[in-house]
């Protein structure tokens, strides 16, 4: 369904995000709550290629490598160190001076795209969602932008956008730490959705007897039945298989 590119050396592969959102997970949720588990399972974690630290003042960006030491200002855009050597030597010699930045300014002040390091590609009719990780305790000092891209046809960088929340004061990302989850979707239900209007129905006078009926079942049997937490996990886990 999906192939990832890695371009950048040194860096963690992109992995299945896990059912305990990177083991941060309550364990009452992780056990009984399968929506939960499902929605944090659901596609790859994408780490930065290295450890490296932003800071904003407001109006300028400037990002280092060297645990604060030395800052530079990010002006239009950043190489990773050596990539653009790199890539120089592999490419054909028509793409050869197109380098992907790994940092590049956004058109705010306190937005910028930053780069992964990979590219992905995914089978004809699927594209991707690009988000924050899903259910990870997430980050106060930055806002990741959600994206969706149709790598079945555009194969480029696998970039997103981020505004920067914090003032004077390091903004660190590791690369042992998720930055994003990529989650694979049909292209065909999305354009779909954009076409179509949701129904509505409107008080407990619109629901029939099916309705009922499956509210009974859902609803009312386990109320009455249920002898143990995680009966609608153990379905779901069952279906799975």
């Amino acid at each position: 369904m999906i192939t990832f590119f890695s371009l950048i050396e040194g860096g963690y592969a992109p992995r299945k995000a896990s059912r305990s959102a990177n083991g941060t997970l309550p364990t009452s949720g992780y056990r009984y709550c399968e929506p939960i588990r499902t929605a944090s399972s659901f596609g790859w974690y994408v780490y930065p290629p290295f450890d490296f630290w932003l800071m904003w003042d407001g109006a300028e960006i400037v990002w280092t490598i060297s645990d604060g030491d030395d800052w530079y200002p990010l002006a239009n855009g950043v190489q990773f160190p050596g990539f653009e050597n790199r890539f120089r030597n592999f490419a054909p010699e028509d793409v050869s001076e197109h380098a992907p930045p790994f940092l590049a300014h956004g058109t705010d002040h306190d937005s910028l795209a930053i780069w992964t390091g990979q590219m992905a590609k995914t089978e004809p009719g699927y594209g991707v969602i690009l988000r924050a990780p899903v259910n990870l305790a997430w980050r106060t000092d930055f806002t990741a932008f959600e994206g969706v891209i149709e790598t079945d046809r555009w194969f480029g960088p696998l970039f997103t956008n981020i505004r920067l929340r914090k003032r004077d004061a390091p903004i660190i990302f590791r690369k042992t730490e998720p930055f994003l989850q990529v989650q694979p979707i049909s292209l065909t239900h999305l354009r779909d959705v954009f076409k179509t209007e949701a129904g509505e129905k409107q008080g407990l006078e619109s629901l029939d007897e099916e309705d009922w009926e499956n509210f009974r079942q859902t609803v009312v049997r386990r109320m009455k039945t249920r002898s143990k937490l995680g009966e609608y996990a153990v379905e779901t886990r069952k279906r799975k298989l």
